[in-house]
């Protein structure tokens, strides 16, 4: 067949023609100026970039009938037979089947011969990675001090896999992609040149299936072409590459904008329809989410004519009406699902599924806070709940008894034959003894506080709960029996939860500490156990009930679920409680 295709139809024959790598160009034509042509070449990059083409255009410029020159002509003998691939002094090899040490040992006695109708012989190896290590160690001599006549190029999309004892003799030129715009306009004059009607919108869809290569670009025209002739509509380019058409992805962040779930199912299931491929829809989709994150970061790239965003304008344009509808930790969440989705789909058996479930949990659209703003919310609220309290006088303590003791009341101690402890404010009844904390009292009468000192203690808890919450929903159920100016005496019922906690000495030293504070003065607790007769007939009810375990881990939860703190950390972060059943 005559037909030639138009990656080799339009290759490159000049330093000029060559796209995108122009200091590379620039770099060789004047090294041949000046005379300062190395004697081994390693030109690495992506594939399709052009460095076989450039080591071509090399052995011309040296070779030339008018040279060594930086414009070969193009027209000589020489220039032609090196463009047709049959000049018997420019050898191109494949590493990938010559890569054993027998090739490379006959290379090795082939250069020592002069060229046969050239300047120079040029050795062109494409893929030079792929030599085995014995083929490198036998190459390092000869590519150290080659004979004069011999010039060598390598070309490799992998030059992190060559020993650094061959990089180390060779002038390095890294061949970059070909930025989407220059190939879109190379495509252009092709399609001129060919007489081809086709828009603009489907040459920059092929410059981006391309990906930086300018013969990946090529390649797909040719395909484009041979399915849809001279006249190629858009709709028939999405379908002749089948690639994603970007219709679907703008209409599916118009949907996660939204919250529209219902049209992010029928989405989805139009492309599973078409045949996409899940894990490239997810891909582009992500693609599409970097271009959303880049255009509400930096507002001033949404005029068009955008350096950072790779789109049409009026792609980028209807980006932008979208884009006010997320915050940039919305976009940030939502690339990072579609990143994990990716991953997931290319693993999973139902990878419909996967970008199902991925977009409908998107699309709840709950606010996303910063870690500055939760960090600031955490702040304010720590300090409503714990901003000191300074009472403009400390509040008056009650006196246990009466300052003298009455004197029939002492005639009463006396007439006993004993003195009961200091700090016992008596109810009416039998005498009390003299408890020590953790004792439990016998089958006596409660003891209590009058009404100015209720108060106080009320004003104490209250005092506690901003101080240290946790402590003040242990001191709540306790019965005040003392609170003077030097102690403070607690009741709890016996063998209570409660009772077991404030006995600890973390707990006692913490509220005497808290008294220390309040009252401004060293005070002493001591707790004490309560049989539930001594309580009044309510609180006894409710001792009796929370003596059951069951019950005290109820009122510890809804402590819990009640506190200030717990409560705004809910709100902050969305949470649920759960409970965790012990296994």
């Amino acid at each position: 067949m005559s037909y030639k295709v138009l990656a080799l139809r339009y290759r490159p024959q000049k330093f000029e023609d060559v796209v995108g790598q122009d200091p590379i160009a620039q770099a060789l034509q004047n090294a041949i100026d000046t005379q300062r042509v190395a004697h081994a070449y390693l030109f690495a990059g992506p594939r399709g970039v052009g460095k076989t083409s450039v080591a071509r255009i090399l052995a011309k410029a040296l070779n030339c009938q008018a040279g060594p020159t930086p414009q070969p002509c193009g027209e000589c003998p020489t220039c032609e037979e090196i463009r047709d691939g049959n000049a018997v002094d420019v050898l191109e090899i494949d590493g990938a089947s010559n890569r054993g040490i027998n090739e490379i040992r006959e290379l090795r006695e082939n250069v020592k011969y002069l060229p046969a109708k050239c300047k120079y012989k040029v050795y062109i190896i494409d893929e030079v990675h792929m030599l085995t290590t014995e083929a490198f160690n036998a190459l390092l001599k000869t590519l150290e001090e080659p004979p004069k006549h011999v010039i060598f190029v390598f070309a490799t999309t992998e030059p992190y896999k060559i020993p650094l004892t061959i990089l180390s003799r060779c002038q390095r030129y890294n061949f970059k992609r070909i930025p989407q715009a220059r190939i879109l306009e190379h495509l252009k004059t092709i399609s001129s040149k060919e007489k081809v009607e086709i828009s603009e919108n489907s040459l920059r869809l092929i410059a981006r299936e391309a990906e930086g290569s300018m013969r990946d670009a090529q390649s797909l025209l040719d395909q484009v072409l041979s399915f849809s002739g001279e006249k190629v509509p858009d709709e028939e380019v999405i379908e002749a590459l089948g690639i994603i058409d970007r219709k679907t992805l703008h209409e599916v962040i118009q949907a996660l904008a939204e919250g529209d779930r219902p049209q992010l199912l029928q989405l989805i299931e139009r492309v599973h329809r078409f045949g996409y491929d899940i894990k490239e829809f997810c891909g582009e989709l992500a693609k599409l989410t970097r271009d959303l994150m880049v255009l509400k970061a930096f507002p001033e790239e949404r005029a068009g004519d955008s350096e950072l965003v790779d789109l049409p304008e009026e792609e980028i344009q209807e980006l932008s009406r979208r884009v006010e509808k997320f915050s940039l930790e919305e976009i940030q969440s939502l690339f990072r699902s579609l990143l994990d989705a990716h991953d997931e789909a290319a693993r999973s058996a139902f990878p419909r599924l996967v970008l199902e479930m991925t977009l409908i949990r998107a699309a709840r659209r709950r606010p996303i806070l910063s870690i500055e703003e939760v960090l600031e919310r955490l702040e304010a609220m720590e300090g409503r709940l714990y901003q000191p309290v300074e009472p403009t006088r400390p509040p008056a303590l009650p006196k246990a008894l009466p300052d003298p003791i009455e004197e029939e009341e002492e005639e009463s101690l006396d007439s006993l034959g004993e003195a009961d402890e200091p700090g016992y404010r008596k109810a009416a009844g039998p005498p009390e003894k003299k408890f020590e904390a953790g004792e439990t009292r016998g089958q006596e009468s409660s003891p209590g506080l009058d009404p100015q000192a209720a108060e106080a203690w009320n004003d104490f808890i209250r005092f506690a709960k901003k101080k240290k919450p946790p402590l003040a929903s242990l001191l709540e159920h306790g019965h005040p029996l003392v609170l003077d100016g030097e102690s403070l005496e607690i009741g709890y019922s016996e063998k209570s939860f409660y009772l077991e906690r404030m006995q600890e000495t973390d707990n006692r030293e913490l509220t005497e500490t808290l008294c220390r504070e309040y009252y401004r003065r060293p005070m002493r607790v001591r707790i004490t156990g309560l049989g539930s007769q001594f309580l009044s007939p309510g609180d006894s009810d409710d001792r009796k009930a929370e003596s059951g375990k069951k019950n005290s881990t109820r009122d510890m939860q809804e402590n819990t679920l009640n506190h200030p703190l717990v409560r705004e950390a809910i709100n902050i972060f969305g949470g649920r409680v759960v409970e965790i059943k012990p296994t």
